[in-house]
């Protein structure tokens, strides 16, 4: 019942924002009462955190797996992300969302920080995964702007707009930091 909860929160929160509804409105969407709704969660913070975790697992699944090397094993977050801005949602960051709506909440900025600190650790893991023994944290920093960049910019532009601007930009970085080279290398140097 909770991660039912939860996922129509993320809906109404990712369609209409956080300011606009109150807690009948989200119990009405969440087809529950009132009762449930605080059962489950007991205050307007907690029913907000509780869609920041639903979205946070949900995005996690998403972009997880993809190639396996290469340039394009780095790139598949920013790939996936394009899809998710085409075909679920494209209101915007639901975490900035939350924390702008919420800047005094210690709990929510919490969860945002831990959901954004595990997508530049993917990036992180990525790189590292194709790259070994290369310093890549610049990089990796590099790309994770570039994936939040993304979620805004196909707000203006569009979602596949600015997916192919951010993976032209991202392929320039890792380019120019010869990501698909160290790929390649690697089986000549042991055969």
């Amino acid at each position: 019942m909770r991660q039912r909860i939860s996922r129509e929160l993320d809906r109404q929160f990712a369609e209409m924002g956080f300011a606009t509804q109150g807690v009948g409105a989200l119990r009405d969407g969440a087809q529950v009462s009132l009762r449930t709704l605080y059962k489950y969660f007991p205050s307007r913070e907690e029913m907000v955190i509780g869609a920041l975790e639903y979205r946070d697992r949900a995005y996690a699944d998403w972009i997880a797996g993809g190639p396996e090397a290469g340039a394009e094993h780095v790139l598949h977050p920013l790939v996936r992300l394009g899809d998710w801005l085409g075909q679920v949602a494209n209101t915007g960051c639901l975490f900035l969302n939350a924390l702008a709506a919420y800047p005094e909440s210690d709990a929510i900025r919490a969860v945002v920080l831990a959901h954004k600190g595990r997508l530049a650790d993917d990036f992180r893991t990525r790189l590292r995964a194709v790259a070994p023994g290369h310093e890549t944290e610049a990089l990796a920093q590099s790309l994770f702007l570039l994936h939040e960049g993304l979620t805004e910019a196909a707000r203006l532009q569009g979602p596949e707009a600015a997916t192919a601007a951010a993976l032209r930009a991202a392929r320039a970085l890792l380019a120019a930091e010869r990501i698909s080279l160290w790929q390649e290398a690697e089986p000549d140097e042991t055969a």
